[in-house]
């Protein structure tokens, strides 16, 4: 199981900035003029560093090559300065190759960049790994890309842990910058705003609870958030729980209670109530 949830979290890593050639190079060479000329003078400046051995700098040019952001794409020439930094040393490097091997069908080689560079200390490549290996390992995967600092080793463990235990783990998520398991450990707060009356909470604690991206799912208790969102005159609650009665996630199969939900939720002026009343086939995906 904890392989699928692994795919799942790594799904909702945000996505990390595009690199810069220009900021790399003041990074990795601080002391250093930084050269004239824009991105691309920057990324051949990282080449010339590269190859006098600095690691870091064929690391950062192969992500600016894989990127984009200094001229067009070069997978081919990221993947050898990736390899090339991956076997000086640097861990993530090891991750980067690991992506482009896997781009290019090359499972095998893939597999062996990030047992690489999760022996080595990358977070990112033990994360990854353990979505694809078996049940077993993977716990022990996931133990180590959290403890080395990847939000998605914490949150695939929290999924299944106990409470005591999930806490911890979504907090560690949450300081690890996962906005999903920030959500997810306000939750208490959440419902505690929704049974004070607070409909625009009462939806948020639905959504957490239906979603299951962090938290297992518990439609039942959606349900409810939703239907407390809709007493409260919140017409996106009405339009939620009646999807849930539309497809009996979490209550009862109920058309005409779904139906009915919708079209209150027209009346008070939401365009989804309306068109969900109108053609039940045309759902958000």
């Amino acid at each position: 199981m904890l392989p699928l949830v692994f795919s799942l979290v790594l799904s909702l890593a945000p996505a990390p900035p595009a690199p810069s050639a220009c900021a790399l190079y003041r990074a990795i060479l601080p002391s250093a003029p930084e050269p004239r000329g824009g991105e691309p003078r920057c990324a051949d400046a990282l080449q010339e560093a590269c190859d006098a051995g600095r690691r870091l700098a064929c690391d950062g040019l192969a992500r600016v090559l894989e990127a984009g952001t200094a001229g067009r794409p070069d997978p081919e020439r990221a993947l050898t300065l990736f390899v090339r930094a991956c076997a000086a040393g640097v861990a993530d490097a090891c991750d980067g190759a690991a992506g482009l091997r896997a781009e290019r069908g090359d499972r095998e080689g893939a597999r062996a960049s990030l047992e690489e560079g999760c022996a080595m200390g990358s977070a990112r490549a033990c994360a990854r790994l353990a979505a694809e290996t078996s049940p077993g390992r993977a716990d022990r995967l996931a133990e180590r890309a959290c403890d080395l600092g990847a939000a998605e080793g914490c949150l695939a463990l929290a999924r299944d842990a106990p409470r005591e235990r999930r806490t911890e783990l979504l907090w560690r998520a949450c300081r690890l910058g996962a906005d999903a398991a920030c959500t997810a450990t306000a939750l208490p707060a959440v419902e505690a705003r929704c049974a004070g009356g607070d409909r625009e909470s009462c939806l948020e604690a639905g959504q957490v609870l239906q979603e299951g991206r962090v938290l297992p799912a518990d439609g039942a208790r959606a349900a409810e958030r939703y239907g407390r969102a809709c007493e409260l005159g919140l017409a996106a609650g009405c339009v939620r729980l009646g999807v849930l009665h539309r497809f009996g996630a979490g209550v009862p199969h109920d058309e005409a209670r779904a139906r009915a939900l919708f079209e209150r939720a027209c009346a008070e002026g939401d365009d989804e109530g309306c068109r969900l009343r109108d053609d039940p086939v045309l759902l958000d995906e």
